[in-house]
Formats: C-alpha cells, structure tokens, sequence
C-alpha cells in the first residue's frame, strides 16, 4: 500500500484542527505515515496557543509531528524566491514538509476540513493512471468563486488548459464580470500573466503532490517559485501552479468536495473571515468543539497538558503587562 505524509499549516483555529486531523485519520488512517503540523510564528488570536498542547497530547502518538516555524512569512509577494535563506524558505506555507518528507506523495490540506470519505486512494490512483507523465499535483483546480471567466461561463476547472483568451479580451471580461479580487487580477493581466487564468491554481484546502516533480522543478533546481509564497500570483500556490505549468508539468482536477468540506462549520464555507473577525472566529470554534465532544474525543486533558497551559497563559499575561508598561516609557 502507498504510504503518503501530510502538510498542514496550523493559524489559529486548535478545535477545528483536532477536527481535521481526527476526520482525516478516521478515513485514510491506512495511507497516512507522518503528518507534518506546522505552527506559524504569528496566530490570530492569542489563545490559538493553548490549543498546541491540546494537539500534542492526543495526536503525537499517532504519528503527527509539531513544528514551530521560525519565521512569519504567509506572502513573501515582494521578495525574491531566490533570494530566500533557509529559515524564510522552511517558514513558507507547507515548505517544511515539502522539504523533509521521504515520500513520494505530499498531501496538503487546511486545518480547517472535516472528512466524510477517503480522499487519498482516489488521489493515488490518479497518479497511478498517468505513470511517466509530468503529473506534479491533484485536487480541485482553480478559486472559480473568484475569477471572471467563470462568470462568464467560458471556464471550469476541466477546461483551464483549453481556455485561453487574449490579453484584451480577459481585461474586457473583467469590466464584463469584476470579481472579488478584481484589482489585482487585472494588475496580472496587464502585466501579461493570461494564460493560465490568474485565478487558477492547485487549492490548497486538499490537494496531493508529487514531492519528488517538486523538487526538481522548484528553486534552486529549478526556475518554479515555491508552492507557499505569492510571488506574481492571486493567491498561495497560484503562481507555483502557472510556472510549473508554463514548465511542461501537469494538474488533474479532482473535487475534494465530494470527499470533505471546507470550514464546515462556517456560515459561507470561508475560513478567512474567522481570521479577522473574533465573533466569528468563536463561534465556529465552539461549533468544531461540540462536534469533537460529540464524535470523537472529550474535551479533557491530563495534568501535565493542563499544567503547560496554564504556564503559557500565565506567561502571555507577563508578556502583556511587560509590553504596557513598555509604551508608558
């Protein structure tokens, strides 16, 4: 059986991780050696901290390994990939695992999905249909939600290789349909990044990699940007996906849809907005919560796990007051 490991980049949100990984472990447990989570430098909210020896208890014994990531680097839009040191590089969305894995399939997923079905074999057996080829990643292809050909209906995943539109006429469809991210997505066409849409890219909410196409053809080895950063993109991955494309390599699109859910628990099926908004932001954690207790695992902890979150605590509120009294000065 193909063993696979898993990249999952930890911003805040510690219930609906728990959630994510008890669900993916319940369906693919099989397929799944190591899974990487890797705890960004910066979190949204302050008590996203707690929820790390939370994790750590429950999931460690079942192969997760927890990385604290050296650097905050979500973008890296306005800075070079070449010139990047390794700390910078191995901070960068699923860069890490990317880099230490030793197998031949990375699975990259949010930490926000709850699964219903095995998605790996499916992924698996698509590779498996294209041995030889230039296949370098499966999942669902394209942020359509936020792109005007799809609005236009001229556009879906399946057909992104066969649509190509002229400069002028992506930039007058634009006028034709705006779209949410309307401002830079004609910054890109303007600059010439047409074909593919500036819109498409391998989604990061499940998609599986061929670590080994990845290496080759990324920096140093190679003249593809890495698949965390922006550099000349719409979104992360968007540029690593238009110049690993432009490079000869392959995408098959695979729904993740009809395998899990994206941030079930929110009202709009967005995980960004719970980011900025700490209203929402508790609310779909507390919804992730009750659905833990409920199917999975109770909201308890032993002694030591409880003890080292008190001590963080205690130690963020130091931080707190150390910083006040800093600005008083």
């Amino acid at each position: 059986m193909q063993k696979i490991d898993v990249a999952i980049s930890y911003y805040g949100k510690p219930y609906q991780t728990m959630v994510t990984l008890f669900s993916l472990l319940e369906q693919s447990n099989n397929y799944i050696d190591k899974i990487y989570l890797c705890i960004e430098k910066k979190q949204p909210y302050e008590d996203a901290w707690q929820g790390i020896p939370k994790i750590k208890e429950i999931f460690e014994k079942r192969g997760v390994i927890i990385v604290h990531l050296d650097k905050f680097v979500p973008w890296m839009a306005n800075v070079s990939p070449q010139g990047l040191d390794e700390t910078t590089r191995l901070s960068l969305r699923y860069q890490y695992a990317l880099e230490k894995t030793n197998k031949k399939y990375l699975l990259i997923c949010h930490n926000d999905m709850l699964y219903h079905k095995d998605l790996i074999h499916p992924m698996i057996q698509v590779f498996e249909r294209n041995p030889g080829e230039n296949l370098v990643g499966v999942g669902r292809i394209g942020q359509c939600w936020n792109c005007s050909a799809f609005y236009a209906k001229l556009c879906t995943p399946e057909k992104f290789e066969d649509y190509k539109p002229s400069q002028q006429e992506l930039l007058e469809q634009l006028e034709q349909y705006p779209t949410p991210r309307y401002k830079r997505s004609r910054e890109l066409v303007s600059e010439g990044f047409v074909h593919p849409l500036p819109e498409c890219r391998l989604n990061e909410y499940a998609c599986l990699v061929n670590v080994d196409l990845y290496r080759k053809t990324t920096i140093p080895n190679g003249p593809v940007p890495y698949f965390g950063g922006v550099w000349n993109g719409s979104d992360t991955a968007a540029a690593w996906f238009r110049d690993s494309y432009l490079n000869g390599l392959r995408f098959e699109n695979l729904y993740y849809e009809d395998y899990a859910d994206h941030a079930p628990f929110s009202s709009v099926s967005n995980g960004n907005d719970a980011d900025n908004n700490r209203v929402i932001y508790e609310d779909i954690e507390q919804q992730a919560r009750d659905y833990m207790i409920k199917h999975y695992h109770a909201d308890q902890y032993s002694a030591s796990t409880q003890l080292q979150i008190a001590k963080m605590l205690g130690k963020r509120k130091l931080q707190k007051i150390y910083n006040k009294v800093l600005n008083r000065l």
